[in-house]
């Protein structure tokens, strides 16, 4: 399911993002998380990720200001807001091919 599969998690609290790591290199996934916007449109643009998660703890603005910008840099990007840890393996199953 996830081999291979190439993560950017953007978030505000560390502790999430090292739970949401967790889970998804648990998964099988390779996972790069940062809580500065800059950074994850820097790394969206700069290497091969298949999807881009944004916390639900990053205020809308900034979420739809990241989304935007990514799918600038990269318009094949999957770019998904993080509803809860539980659902974030779904979320990327339902939306990775």
């Amino acid at each position: 399911m996830s081999s291979n599969r190439r993560i950017v998690i953007l978030g505000r609290d560390a502790s999430s993002l090292d739970g949401l790591t967790r889970i998804l290199e648990g998964a099988g996934y390779i996972v790069a998380s940062t809580t500065n916007d800059g950074v994850a449109i820097d790394m969206v643009a700069s290497s091969s990720y298949d999807a881009l998660l944004i916390g639900r703890e990053v205020a809308e603005a900034d979420r739809r200001y990241v989304a935007t910008e990514s799918r600038n840099r990269d318009i094949g990007i999957v770019v998904l807001t993080v509803n809860s840890p539980r659902s974030v393996l779904t979320q990327l199953s339902q939306a990775l091919p």
